[in-house]
């Protein structure tokens, strides 16, 4: 599958002389929310639309110039971190952070497989940018349960064909707090990608395509058995700007092979064309190929007075009545953000609310997991594992922001899962309290995160941190 990807981006580079531009780094996803915060009041700033996510550090360079407009001392905190990227080699992002806990162990929502009773958490990156076409970084992400090589890419190509190779992040949804297909709540996988992050034709396309490998999992079903194997997970993400300020996507992901199970390419293109035939036809049989999920995403910003951005998601575990463009098992998800209100405060608000099914599979029994964490949104780690219970969340987020460089940001998230399925769930609260103060170039602070789980019982985590 790598061959016809390394094809297009030689193909592209003879024919695009006018295109000069090489590939970008990603910007650190999750380990540094400071960061996070920074680059998405940015990006709102400048009415750029994001889709999905690890950001490109070019995509947020060329927004500044709009974004300096409108806040000039935001735009100069964002270029001096961007600056750090400018270099041939250098340090791309480093996270250090210990932490004393006490209670139940939960799964910390989009924290990369990060539990509650997790005693350090640990992330870095060093970049070497040999030309312009040719970037290596070597990165690590660490906690108690788990250590993956988080941010080792390998990336070749042109701004409109960058080719990825090795442990990127994978993010596939307009919001900032959760992710029905992709997101980080599991450990970073292995894959290769290929896309985009200067667009194509006047209509702004965009465009991502990657396959990656899947942890081990001896529960998969094939010939009237249970065989061991990793699963690929192969997704698809296109989308649009018709206008500025407003994009509009579709994305696909498809969980299949495994252990002796099919998964040549023309099986692949064949349930990716016609999901009914081959995906639904027999469920549970071994003439169903895969698993798969898929959803709709639109964004809105507008940098007006009252900056603000509205986006949705209308997202499926599978399709309906055996059509391939209904969506069955559905999820709807809603949000709204303020970069600026009074100056000092940002408020994000999000939504979303699922039907029964998601995560979970006849086929692939472990579901739609890695490493034991669910690939989306972060609820299906607060309910039990097997159980495919429909359900809703909320997240509210608050951040004041002073001229000094500090900062204060309270999370609330609530999760309440339906109780069909014979669970006795409780409604699962939890609140996140983080100070951060800019020190240079620097982020030093503290946080916690304390809650009651679904199971009714509670737990707590106290922790410093020092960022670069």
């Amino acid at each position: 599958m790598s061959a016809r990807p390394l094809a297009l981006i030689a193909l592209l580079t003879a024919a695009g002389a006018a295109d000069a531009r090489g590939v970008s780094p990603y910007l650190p996803l999750g380990t540094s929310p400071e960061i996070d915060r920074l680059i998405e009041r940015v990006l709102i700033l400048a009415e750029q639309p994001v889709l999905t996510r690890p950001i490109a550090a070019a995509t947020v360079f060329d927004a500044l110039p709009r974004a300096c407009e409108r806040d000039a001392v935001l735009c100069m905190q964002a270029r001096e971190y961007l600056n750090g990227y400018m270099r041939r080699a250098g340090v791309g992002s480093l996270s250090v952070g210990l932490a004393a806990a006490s209670g139940e162990r939960t799964t910390l929502p989009n924290r990369h497989g990060m539990t509650s009773d997790s005693a350090f958490e640990v992330s870095g990156s060093l970049y070497w940018q040999p030309s312009d076409h040719l970037l290596l970084t070597v990165g690590v992400l660490a906690h108690d349960d788990e250590t993956t090589p988080t941010g080792s890419v390998a990336s070749i190509g042109i701004a409109r064909a960058q080719l990825d190779f090795g442990y990127r992040d994978h993010w596939l949804s307009p919001f900032t707090d959760s992710a029905m297909l992709l997101g980080t709540q599991a450990p970073t996988m292995p894959s290769v990608t290929l896309s985009n992050y200067e667009p194509l034709t006047k209509a702004g396309f965009r465009y991502e395509v990657f396959l990656a490998e899947m942890s081990d999992s001896a529960n998969i079903a094939y010939q009237g058995g249970l065989i061991s194997g990793n699963p690929r997970l192969a997704g698809v993400h296109l989308s649009i700007q018709p206008i500025r300020g407003w994009s509009i996507g579709v994305n696909r992901i498809l969980q299949y092979g495994g252990g002796d199970r099919p998964d040549s390419l023309r099986d692949l293109l064949d349930a990716f064309v016609n999901p009914a035939d081959y995906d639904n036809a027999a469920p549970g049989s071994d003439e169903e190929f895969g698993n798969q999920a898929a959803s709709f995403t639109s964004t809105f910003q507008l940098a007006g007075p009252i900056p603000l951005a509205v986006y949705f998601e209308y997202a499926g575990e599978d399709t309906s009545t055996l059509s391939n463009v209904r969506l069955g098992n559905t999820a709807l998800s809603a949000g709204i953000r303020f970069p600026h209100l009074a100056q000092r405060f940002d408020v994000t608000v999000e939504a979303s609310e699922w039907q029964n099914g998601w995560y979970v599979h006849d086929i692939y029994r472990d579901g739609l997991r890695h490493e034991g964490n669910a690939l989306g949104h972060w609820a299906a780690d607060w309910r039990e594992p097997h159980d495919g219970v429909g359900g809703r969340s909320l997240m509210a987020r608050v951040g004041w922001h002073r001229s000094t460089g500090s900062s204060v940001e309270v999370t609330y998230r609530s999760v309440d899962h339906e109780e069909y399925s014979g669970v006795d769930y409780d409604r699962g609260h939890a609140i996140a309290v983080r100070y951060s103060h800019r020190w240079q170039q620097f982020y030093v602070g503290a946080e916690l995160d304390a809650g009651r789980s679904v199971f009714g019982e509670s737990f707590s985590r106290f922790g410093l941190f020092f960022r670069y």
